[in-house]
This record gives structure tokens, sequence and C-alpha cells, in this order.
């Protein structure tokens, strides 16, 4: 399998704050990866390189692909907002500068709310959606230019479990058949653990990576030390 990104000794800093530090990682092509870490830990960070929002960096990181989607944060949308889902989708081409579409294009948008499940609602407002369908024409949004890697920003924090199950599903299918790689940004460690295939676990300015086993261990030990803070704070 191809390595779509790998660093090595590579450091993140803002300023003269070092973020990340002696990082060296390998992500294949098609893999889906949890990013694990408490707020603070680095994943925004190492995020925003990725994308290159942010270039104060040394040592080595290569990107195997200039096609990232990128979907952040559960943004809430008002019951008034004026475009449909299929308007929403297709910002992704123009970056709102208008709201016409070329026949590429027009198909690509209703492949990606096929992919999504939202074709059936392509011209209902977005505002009127529910918390789950918004969510998924975010993820639509982001895989209608059909992304080598993409990168979910926590996705799922606001949705109820049936719909944050729903929207994995959806995303590993995809995943499987077109062999995206898949980097999902969680709290949730349990949740993910029967979709992903291994994890990047940021924590103190480092960078541990494991595959599904290790992922399992963790969550595991975690659940353990969690139960451990329970009693003593009895």
């Amino acid at each position: 399998m191809n390595t779509i990104i790998s660093t090595k000794d590579f450091m993140v800093r803002y300023g003269e704050k070092v973020i990340l530090s002696h990082i060296n990682i390998e992500v294949l092509a098609g893999q889906f990866l949890a990013v694990l870490g408490e707020n603070g830990a680095g994943k925004t960070s190492f995020i925003k390189t990725l994308t290159g929002q942010n270039k104060q960096t040394e040592g080595t990181l290569t990107v195997a692909t200039n096609h990232i989607g990128y979907v952040p944060q559960f943004r809430d949308i008002s019951r008034d907002y004026p475009l449909s889902i299929s308007e929403f989708v297709g910002l992704n081409f123009n970056h709102g500068s208008r709201l016409w579409f070329t026949k590429e294009e027009k198909q690509l948008i209703t492949q990606a709310l096929k992919r999504m499940d939202l074709n059936h609602m392509s011209d209902q407002r977005l505002g009127l959606a529910s918390g789950g369908q918004k969510q998924r024409a975010f993820v639509a949004q982001a895989l209608v230019k059909n992304p080598d890697l993409l990168i979910l920003d926590e996705s799922t924090a606001s949705l109820d479990h049936e719909h944050k199950v729903q929207l994995l599903e959806n995303v590993r299918t995809l995943q499987q058949a077109t062999n995206m790689t898949v980097l999902f940004i969680t709290h949730e460690i349990k949740l993910v653990t029967d979709f992903a295939d291994g994890y990047l676990s940021f924590e103190n300015g480092k960078v541990q990576q494991g595959d599904a086993t290790q992922l399992q261990t963790l969550t595991m030990d975690m659940t353990s030390r969690h139960k451990e803070d329970e009693v003593r704070h009895v």
C-alpha cells in the first residue's frame, strides 16, 4: 500500500512555543484512523499543517495528495438559511461566488448527495433539515471533489448515538469502496473502535501510532482509568 502521510523528526510550533516535536508517523492510503488526544494536545495544529494553514514547522512532512476534504466541527445552521442542500454542497466548487454549476459539477454534487443518502431531499433548504442531515450535508460538501484524504473534525460530537453510527457507517462504506484515507478527530474512543483501522494519539507534544487491536486496548485502559478516577472522587 502507498503512504499518503509521513513525517520524520517533524515539529510544529507557534512562535517560540513548540506544540509537537520529533513526530515520526506513517499513514497508508486507504486507512481509517482515529485521531485522539485532549484539547490542546496538538491535534488541530497538526491538521492545520496538513491542510497548509500552518508553515511554522521543522523536519519532514510528506503529504502525497492535494485532494483533501475537511469537515469542521458542527456549525449551527439557522432555519432561515436560504440555500438548498444541493446548493450548499456545491459551494465547494465556487466558494460562494456563484450558484450555477457546470454539467460535470452537477454530476459530482449528485454523486456526493447519494453517498450521504441525501439525494431524495437535495432541493430542501438546509436550514429545515435535521441535525443529522445537516452534518451529512457537511460531509457531502467535503466529498464533492472526490478527495483522497478526508478529515473529520469531531463531526459526530453534536449528534445522538444513532446518527453518530449512521454517519460513520456511511463514511466507512465509502472509504472501503474508494480507498480514501480518513482521519477522524474524536474524544469518543469507544465509538470508533468498530470503524477505525488504527489511531494517532496526541499527548504532551508527542504522537503515538497504533493499529485497531491497540485501539481496543487503549479504550479499555482509558475506561479503567476513568472508573478509578470516579472511585477516588466518591
